[in-house]
C-alpha cells in the first residue's frame, strides 16, 4: 500500500510530465514517429516506472496526454518557434494561440571539405563508425548525430536511421552554454549591464533586505550563487526533477530558492541559475514578446539556424537550463561561433573578451567550469589527456560540444546514452584530437561560413 501512495503521490505526475514532454519534442520538434519516440526518447534504459505511464498522441492539434491509470495526467502543447510545453488541460487552448511572430529566417548551411591530407582518415573514421555501433547485442550507445568540423567546415558526419541533417535533437544542458551566448548578445547590444551587476528579478528587489540581492550575473553564470538547490535527477522529489516536471514554471520555482552560501564563495552545478537568468532576460527586455524573439534575432538568424528552438515553461520563460532542441550541425554553428571569438562572417556579435572569460575558470570552480562552459570533463580521471585549451557544453543522456581551438577543431555528438559506460567521450574526443595536427601558428581562422553546400554525409 505505501509503495502504491508513493507512485500516485511523487512518481506519477513526474512520470507523466516527463512522458508527456519527451514524447512532444520528439514528435513535433524532431519529427520522430509515435513508435519511436515512446520507445527510445521516453523507455530505453530509462525508469522501468514510466512503463506505467499511458501516453496518447493528438496528431491533429499538437499535444501528447500522458497519465497513469487514468490519474495524474499531463499534457504537453506544440507551438510553433516555442516547441512543447508542459500545461494543464485548462492551459492548453490558451497556450497554443499564444504564438510569437518570428521572421522567416534564412537557410546559410555550413560548408563542407574534403578530408586533408594531413588528418588521419582511417582512424577517425574508424572512432566515428565505432561510437555509432553498439558495444553489446542490446543497443544501448545509441549516437543519433555526429560533426566534426575542422577550420569552420564539416569533414565528417554520422546520422543514425531517420536522423538527418535537418533534425533538430535535444541538447539538454548544453542549452546552458547557449544562454551564457544569449547574454553575451545581449551585452554586446546594450542590453544586458556589466556582469557584476546584481540580477534584475523583481521578487527579490521588492525586498531590500533579501539577501540574493548581493547576486550577480556573473556569479550565475559561473554556478557561484550560492542558492540552495538539489541537483540529483534520480531523485523525484529534488529540486531539478521538480523545477522541470512539476513546477507551472521552472523560472518561478528556481527565483524562489533559499540562499544557503555567500555569493562567489561556493562552486555547485544548479540548473535553477539558468532559469533565474532566463527570468532576468525577460525584465530586462520589458516584454514577453520581445524576450521571446530574443533567441531568433539575437543568435538563430545571425547564424543561419533556422531549425533551432528553445522551449518555454507553461508562463513563457525560456527553460534554459534544459530544452533547446537544434540539428547537428546548428548545435556546430555555436562551437563556432565561440572558436571564433564571437565574431561571424567579418562581424563582431560579442564583445570582445566575452569567449575568454566564458572559458576561464571561475574562482572557486578549481578549473572545472567557466562560465556556464566546463573546462574539464566531469566524472573522468585525467586519462587519456584532451587538449588544455579544449571545453565543452554537456547535456544529459550524453549530449555534447567540444571545441578545441588549437586544432581548430569543433565536434558534436547527441544520442541517447543513459548507461555512461557504453560511451566513453573522453576517449571519443581525444581520439578524435589525436588524429587532427595542430593549427599552425598565426593561421587565420576561416573568413566564414555558410555558402550553399550539398548537406550529403561524409
Amino acid at each position: 500500500m505505501l509503495a502504491i501512495s508513493a507512485f500516485f503521490i511523487w512518481l506519477a505526475p513526474v512520470g507523466a510530465a516527463y512522458t508527456a514532454k519527451m514524447m512532444c519534442s520528439a514528435i513535433f520538434v524532431s519529427r520522430l514517429s509515435s513508435e519511436r519516440a515512446l520507445r527510445e526518447d521516453v523507455l530505453a534504459d530509462n525508469n522501468p516506472v514510466l512503463s506505467l505511464i499511458t501516453a496518447n498522441v493528438d496528431l491533429r492539434h499538437q499535444r501528447v496526454h500522458a497519465h497513469a491509470f487514468g490519474f495524474r495526467t499531463r499534457i504537453a502543447v506544440y507551438r510553433p518557434h516555442l516547441g512543447c510545453t508542459l500545461s494543464t488541460r485548462e492551459q492548453a487552448d490558451a497556450l497554443q494561440n499564444n504564438v510569437p511572430v518570428i521572421r522567416q529566417i534564412a537557410t546559410e548551411p555550413l560548408q563542407t571539405a574534403s578530408l586533408p591530407q594531413n588528418i588521419d582518415g582511417k582512424k577517425l573514421n574508424d572512432i566515428l563508425s565505432d561510437a555509432m555501433d553498439e558495444p553489446g547485442s542490446h543497443p544501448s550507445r545509441r549516437s543519433r548525430a555526429i560533426v566534426v568540423l575542422h577550420q569552420g567546415k564539416v569533414i565528417a558526419e554520422r546520422y543514425d536511421d531517420g536522423i538527418t541533417v535537418n533534425t533538430p535533437l535535444p541538447g539538454w544542458s548544453m542549452t546552458k552554454s547557449v544562454f551564457n551566448i544569449l547574454l553575451g548578445r545581449m551585452r554586446h547590444e546594450g542590453i544586458l549591464p556589466s556582469l557584476d551587476t546584481p540580477v534584475l528579478i523583481n521578487e527579490w528587489r521588492g525586498q531590500p533586505a533579501d539577501p540574493r540581492n548581493a547576486i550577480t550575473y556573473d556569479n550565475l553564470l559561473s554556478m557561484t550563487g550560492g542558492l540552495a538547490f538539489d541537483e540529483s535527477y534520480w531523485n523525484p522529489l529534488s529540486d531539478v526533477v521538480q523545477m522541470l516536471f512539476t513546477q507551472p514554471s521552472a523560472a518561478a520555482f528556481a527565483v524562489a530558492r533559499p540562499q544557503e552560501h555567500a555569493p562567489g564563495t561556493i562552486w555547485a552545478y544548479n540548473s535553477g541559475t539558468t532559469n533565474i537568468l532566463s527570468a532576468a532576460m525577460r525584465n530586462l527586455t520589458g516584454s514577453t514578446a520581445a524576450y521571446q524573439r530574443l533567441p531568433y534575432e539575437l543568435l538563430f538568424r545571425p547564424l543561419g539556424m533556422n531549425r533551432a528552438v528553445i522551449e518555454t515553461d507553461s508562463e513563457g520563460y525560456f527553460v534554459g537550463s534544459s530544452y533547446m532542441l537544434a540539428t547537428a550541425r546548428e548545435w556546430g554553428k555555436i562551437g563556432q561561433f565561440f572558436l571564433q571569438d564571437g565574431i561571424w562572417e567579418g562581424q563582431r556579435l560579442l564583445p570582445e573578451g566575452w569567449v575568454a572569460h566564458a572559458t576561464t575558470s571561475a574562482p572557486a570552480a578549481n578549473g572545472v567550469y567557466g562560465a556556464h562552459w566546463w573546462l574539464q570533463l566531469p566524472g573522468a580521471d585525467a586519462t587519456p589527456q584532451i587538449p588544455d585549451d579544449a571545453y565543452f557544453a554537456l547535456g544529459h543522456d550524453g549530449q555534447s560540444l567540444t571545441v578545441i581551438p588549437s586544432k581548430d577543431l569543433v565536434i558534436v555528438r547527441l544520442g541517447l546514452t543513459r548507461n555512461r559506460e557504453s560511451f566513453v567521450l573522453r576517449d571519443f574526443v581525444t581520439g578524435i584530437a589525436a588524429a587532427v595536427p595542430d593549427r599552425v601558428e598565426n593561421e587565420n581562422l576561416p573568413a566564414d561560413i555558410p555558402q550553399d553546400a550539398d548537406p550529403s554525409q561524409n
